[in-house]
């Protein structure tokens, strides 16, 4: 299948649909309500209070925020990283946890790039294990249109790939194939295949990155939500927490998707909409290959031994937001709608949960970040379970395998599928990163690049793909 940006933004698109009234894709109500979590992450101990002053304050230590936050300290800069509930505790530890590029778009390949050039020198740099390791990955096709699509998309990412990052891909097919591929009870005809491709166990890759912040000077504050910030002469000044206020000259929001709530308290608009996502491991396995992608499926071998597996379907949970943001997304409807991947959208308590959300708050109130520490979607069993089937059918030896571990994700998307690492134009001294649907592939580079636009430095990669401006105008 081809990952493109319309089959990322299915859901989205169909949400808005539904939201205007239209009745030309059947709405199924298919799982997935937010619900309060347990994180999945490998517990790193934070400070209790933040400190009275800092040169910069990143909200959120998923991976965007403690990887800029690293980077940052690596500067000379002081950095107090604040989180509402645990590190990595929401989206940063229920990825799929593989870091390829294949099929983006080819404005982040550049992103992709430098970040797997990252990941892969992380350990050395922080002296500690993230669990990230380079082990290859076969995409699989079956048809010609399948291949020369992949050869295309190759030709184009090539051109745009960092010097110091280039692709490493090329077609294997044959014998090799059915090496890469043991088992595999399907005739497939080719795969694209980067021998630098990788992954890492969600659980511990950003909690070994936020402690090698830490280790650089970095202070990282959990259970402590930021309310907002206050500005003098149209910069930031201070940046207020339910712990109390830090003076600054600069704030990160790397909130995920709690990112849209925060900015809009401050009138400033932050156009992207959250998809469910659903994962699970399997234990019990020998024998089939340690990873690959080929049809709707894709598979990872852990450390432990056990597969990590998740269908590429994402679910669409119509919010107030749905119907808020249905002109900003119509543009791009026709092209979501050529796609070929199942549309799946909930119609649940979510949706009277997102009407009933304060929407403005004065900085001495409660806010709803202090009330929702760890939250995540119920998983789909559905989906789950078929793409656990179809492992089954095309690796017979996944049979004898057990489900050890289900849960739900979410994730933030924008319009063009493309994340945003920006300034906000508004507000000097404020900047924002967001809209990542591959967030631990892209979490390296995107925080080296957010250190080097919060410090002034020249980016390594071209910033202005993922300008908040391109999403906001007009």
């Amino acid at each position: 299948m081809k990952l493109t940006r319309r089959n990322v933004l299915l859901g989205s698109g169909g949400l808005l649909l539904a939201g205007a009234g239209a009745i030309t894709i059947p709405m199924a109500l298919r799982p997935g309500s937010l619900q309060a979590s347990k994180s999945r992450a490998r517990p790193v101990s934070g400070q209790g209070t933040p400190p009275a002053e800092a040169d910069v304050v990143i909200i959120g230590a998923g991976i965007m925020g403690v990887s800029t936050a690293l980077f940052l300290a690596e500067k000379g800069l002081s950095v107090v990283v604040c989180e509402k509930g645990q590190v990595a505790a929401e989206q940063s530890s229920r990825a799929y946890g593989q870091v390829t590029n294949f099929g983006l778009p080819q404005e982040v390949v550049e992103l992709g790039q430098q970040s797997k050039m990252l990941w892969q020198g992380m350990n050395a740099r922080i002296g500690q294990d993230t669990s990230y390791r380079a082990y290859g990955r076969v995409q699989a096709f079956k048809e010609d249109s399948e291949i020369e699509e992949a050869r295309a998309w190759l030709a184009k990412a090539e051109a745009v790939a960092p010097v110091q990052a280039p692709i490493r891909a090329r077609f294997v097919e044959g014998a090799e194939l059915e090496q890469l591929l043991p088992g595999a009870q399907s005739e497939w005809k080719a795969g694209y295949y980067q021998d630098d491709d990788g992954g890492m166990e969600p659980a511990f890759a950003a909690p070994a990155v936020a402690e090698g912040a830490m280790a650089r000077g970095v202070t990282i504050v959990t259970e402590c939500a930021v309310r907002g910030f206050e500005t003098e002469g149209g910069a930031v000044s201070h940046v207020i927490t339910e712990k109390g206020g830090v003076r600054t000259k600069a704030l990160v929001v790397a909130g995920g998707s709690w990112s849209r709530l925060f900015l809009g308290n401050a009138d400033i608009n932050f156009p992207v909409l959250p998809v469910y996502l659903s994962q699970q491991r399997i234990a019990g396995v020998e024998g089939p290959p340690a990873v690959g992608a080929a049809g709707r499926v894709v598979w990872r071998k852990e450390v432990d031994g056990s597969y990590s597996n998740g269908p590429r379907f994402m679910t669409a949970p119509i919010l107030r937001d749905s119907f808020s943001l249905l002109f900003d997304f119509l543009p791009v409807l026709p092209e979501m709608l050529s796609g070929d991947t199942p549309l799946d959208m909930t119609l649940g308590s979510d949706l009277p949960r997102s009407f009933g959300i304060e929407r403005s708050w004065k900085l001495d109130q409660q806010t709803p970040f202090e009330r929702a520490r760890i939250v995540a979607p119920t998983h789909n069993d559905g989906t789950l379970d078929a793409s656990f089937g179809w492992l089954k059918d095309e690796f017979p030896a996944f049979k004898e395998g057990r489900v050890i571990e289900r849960w739900g994700g979410m994730v933030d998307v924008a319009k063009d599928e493309i994340p945003v690492i920006s300034p906000v134009p508004s507000t000097q001294g404020l900047f924002v990163m967001g809209g990542f649907t591959f967030g631990l592939t892209q979490g390296l580079g995107a925080g080296e690049l957010m250190a080097d636009l919060v410090a002034g430095d020249v980016p390594k990669i071209n910033a202005k793909n993922f300008e908040l401006a391109r999403i906001t105008a007009g």
